[in-house]
């Protein structure tokens, strides 16, 4: 393996890095680059991007939670009615998701625009701001090099992408993890009460959205006890404020309702007592960095969009593509994570009196945001899946990014071009099979997601979902997919709390 470039970092005036080659000459990236790459690869990769993500919207399907989630819009914007309470949380733990910012995020975009693709128009925006903080963070460190690795690599993943164009709760998560890192670098030598506002306050109101916020939490203490941000006290008492102050509605409710809180089932920790769970979640802490993906998501079946003919072939090509060659693409993000943690031998932790590299900030950052993940994961009392910690997605490709930035200044940077243009096409690909494949993406086909319904609702009418996928009734229940907590609260009626004797007699109103 090729040594990687020794470099001295050095403070200008402002308090950012300049690099430099150890021949004390600065280290340019856009001059270099000059006939390689322009600076239209940036934009380019980002409008590929876009398109596919569009594309994705307008072929997207509901079923499953996210028909909770369009319920909880639709009675705002449709009856006024504001919910303030989420989504439920799993039944091993019990509960409601606290807040009233899940009826916002939903109902304000179908007031806008009745369709039951307009929610996951506003997630793609947070997808959008989300890479703008971080390719303008990146531009500061790595210049145009670091930011044509890093448009492949995230803007780019088959994780994110696939994660844009449907509607969950943990879809929004992205923007907060870019926020995260973002406030967080801007207060690495300083405090700033604006920043530490945003930080706290986005933070907290993730928690209205999903527990995975917790993560993030976790990480800010040991970056604040090492030195990697400092923060300003007065806008960390409003950020909490703003957190708090947004969740006196759920509150009142809870006094009346305490099943509602979440945890009332399950046991902080559980998963301590196991060993799968924990260590399932940093399997995910690899695998957001490559091409294998959930098997979920490769679910293929292409007869409802090219018929039988074409699937016969494309369907055995993109398993392969998915269930082979995507697990092979785990070999270089874990020799880069391995890098990282040997890199570390010889700087250990933040160094508060004196200002950072940037890059050996984002090196720590993915250090510590890594050992959050397993600290959540480990004192969570549900099983972690495979969308647990994608709030922490943007920390995840840092090793990558490091590691492929050095190469790059190396001997060896032919060979690493040659497979990023290699790793590009292969995500393309993929992430096309999955728009066009995907039970997520497409109507019917093999283990299509069910829809069960009564057709004569209105809310059907009203967000399109007629049109979406074909209806079908439930022969057991007679309207409603399955019993329990997840259907029949807030499904289509104004906003009731029933009583548990209420759950099993729910009959929707007419």
């Amino acid at each position: 393996m090729i040594p990687p470039v020794e470099r001295k970092f050095l403070t200008n005036k402002g308090g950012e890095d300049q690099r430099l080659y150890p021949t004390g000459e600065p280290l340019v990236d856009d001059a270099d680059m000059s006939g390689r790459v322009r600076r239209w690869g940036v934009s380019s990769l980002f409008t590929l991007g876009l398109v596919i993500s569009v594309l994705m919207i307008a072929r997207t399907q509901v079923g499953g939670d996210a028909l909770c989630l369009l319920a909880r819009g639709w009675v705002l914007a449709q009856k006024g009615i504001w919910a303030p309470l989420g989504m439920p949380t799993s039944a091993s733990t019990g509960g409601y998701v606290p807040g009233g910012l899940t009826a916002l995020l939903v109902g304000l975009p179908l007031a806008a625009w009745m369709d039951h693709r307009a929610p996951v128009v506003l997630i793609l925006l947070c997808h959008v701001i989300a890479y703008l903080l971080l390719d303008r963070l990146l531009r500061e460190t790595f210049g145009l090099r670091g930011r044509l690795v890093f448009g492949i690599i995230y803007w780019l993943n088959p994780w994110r992408l696939y994660n844009s164009a449907w509607l969950d709760n943990s879809n929004y998560l992205f923007l907060t993890g870019a926020l995260h890192v973002w406030t967080c670098y801007r207060q690495r030598q300083r405090p700033s009460f604006l920043y530490s506002t945003l930080l706290v306050a986005a933070v907290g109101l993730t928690f209205q959205l999903h527990m995975a916020a917790m993560l993030l939490v976790i990480a800010s203490v040991p970056l604040w006890l090492r030195g990697a941000w400092k923060p300003h006290w007065g806008g960390v008492a409003l950020g909490t404020l703003i957190t708090f102050g947004a969740l006196i509605p759920f509150f009142l409710q809870a006094y009346q309702h305490p099943e509602i809180i979440p945890g009332s089932a399950g046991y902080l920790g559980m998963n301590l007592v196991k060993v799968w769970p924990p260590f399932k979640g940093i399997v995910y802490w690899f695998r957001y960095a490559s091409l294998w993906c959930s098997k979920r998501m490769l679910v293929f079946d292409f007869t409802p969009s090219f018929g039988s003919s074409a699937d016969g072939m494309l369907s055995p090509l993109f398993f392969v593509l998915g269930r082979v060659v995507g697990p092979l693409t785990l070999i270089p993000t874990l020799l880069a994570n391995a890098r990282v943690w040997r890199q570390r031998q010889t700087h250990r932790g933040f160094i508060s009196a004196d200002p950072l590299s940037s890059r050996i900030w984002l090196r720590e950052y993915a250090v510590w945001v890594f050992a959050a993940c397993v600290i959540s994961n480990a004192l969570s009392s549900t099983v972690v899946m495979w969308w647990h910690n994608l709030i922490a997605l943007h920390a995840t490709l840092l090793p990558m990014l490091l590691w492929s930035d050095d190469l790059l200044r190396t001997r060896r940077a032919s060979a690493v071009r040659r497979w990023m243009a290699f790793y590009l096409v292969l995500s393309v690909v993929l992430v096309l099979g999955i728009a066009f494949g995907s039970n997520q993406y497409r109507r019917g086909g093999r283990d299509a997601k069910a829809l069960v319904l009564d057709t004569d609702h209105e809310m059907l009418h009203d967000l399109r979902l007629t049109e979406c996928r074909d209806i079908s009734v439930d022969p057991q229940t007679g309207f409603w997919p399955r019993k329990g907590s997840y259907f029949y609260m807030l499904y289509v009626r104004p906003f009731t709390i029933p009583s548990p004797d209420q759950e099993e007699a729910f009959v929707p109103s007419e």
